[in-house]
């Protein structure tokens, strides 16, 4: 009996230890994503499902800006066959704010909206789509939403004539942002939706871009990591405010994520190793990987480039 007690214990230690509540998402999670992703996008499903299965072991699965894990996962267990999974990852997007309608334009989705467990899932989407829109805090998503009009409202013509005026309205988003991070963490789509909700994108990071260089190093540059390790925020956040304000400092940036109007990077740091390194230590992917994803977007989507 001594011996079983013994055991019991030393199993329930180490399940605390992998507990997905201790993952650190730049350490456990990003890394092995992007190896995921190109595989899926280069349409090697098999091995796609068994990476996103390892990602998803240390981590809670969630949707990484650019590299929709949760739909594309989705649509590797729908091509597998995987239905159970496929319809369980659906649903994780739906709790997002996502439209079914969107996926069922998807011909790989088929076999699954065929189903009797896909026409079960339809048959309930609009009780899910309500619940969803019952837990995202719709009142701060309009709330961010007009401060971002504000935060581009002399940005857009006259920004000379009106300095002091845009000033004043970034210190008071700055503040509001502040405060909203206190009261709510990082507004992510979990907390005020995804694009699906009012076709808009709602996002704080161009504001983050017009905070005060102190704040921005002192306040928001440890801030953002914390949530970036919490899984709340995409790394690519925290990389663009701390490149633009070595850029805006006439210093080379130390993470790759501005370009040059000709092509390239903006003034980098000689050393790419080091700027890999600075990439992988706030979870972005090194620059080969994001250049090979980069180059298959190029091709798939090329009136965005």
């Amino acid at each position: 009996m001594k011996y079983f007690i013994i055991i019991l214990f030393i199993t329930l230690v180490s399940c605390k230890k992998e507990s997905k509540t201790e993952c650190d998402y730049i350490t456990n999670y990003y890394q092995n994503l992007y190896q995921a992703d190109i595989a899926f996008e280069t349409e090697n499903y098999k091995k796609a499902f068994e990476m996103y299965q390892e990602v998803f072991n240390y981590c809670e699965p969630i949707n990484t800006e650019g590299y929709n894990e949760l739909a594309n996962f989705a649509e590797t267990c729908a091509i597998l066959g995987k239905n159970v999974l496929a319809i369980e990852f659906i649903k994780k997007q739906i709790e997002r704010g996502y439209e079914i309608k969107w996926l069922q334009q998807n011909e790989n989705f088929d076999k699954i909206f065929a189903s009797e467990e896909g026409k079960k899932l339809i048959s309930e989407y609009d009780y899910l789509r309500n619940m969803a829109l019952s837990k995202i805090n719709l009142d701060l998503r309009e709330k961010i939403k007009q401060m971002k009009i504000e935060d581009q409202k002399y940005r857009n013509g006259n920004f000379q004539k009106n300095i002091k005026k845009q000033v004043e309205i970034d210190a008071y988003n700055t503040n509001r942002i502040i405060e909203i991070f206190n009261e709510f963490g990082y507004p992510n789509e979990t907390v005020i939706g995804s694009y699906s909700i009012d076709q808009t994108s709602v996002h704080i990071s161009t504001m983050l871009l017009h905070t005060s260089d102190s704040i921005r190093m002192k306040y928001f540059v440890p801030k953002l990591t914390e949530f970036i390790k919490s899984g709340t925020c995409s790394p690519n956040t925290l990389g663009t405010i701390i490149d633009q304000y070595y850029l805006y400092n006439d210093e080379p940036q130390i993470y790759g994520t501005y370009h040059a109007q000709g092509g390239g990077y903006a003034r980098m740091i000689d050393d790419l190793k080091k700027v890999d390194s600075n990439r992988i230590s706030i979870g972005l992917p090194p620059l080969e990987l994001k250049e090979k994803k980069d180059s298959i977007l190029k091709v798939r989507y090329p009136d965005l480039f």
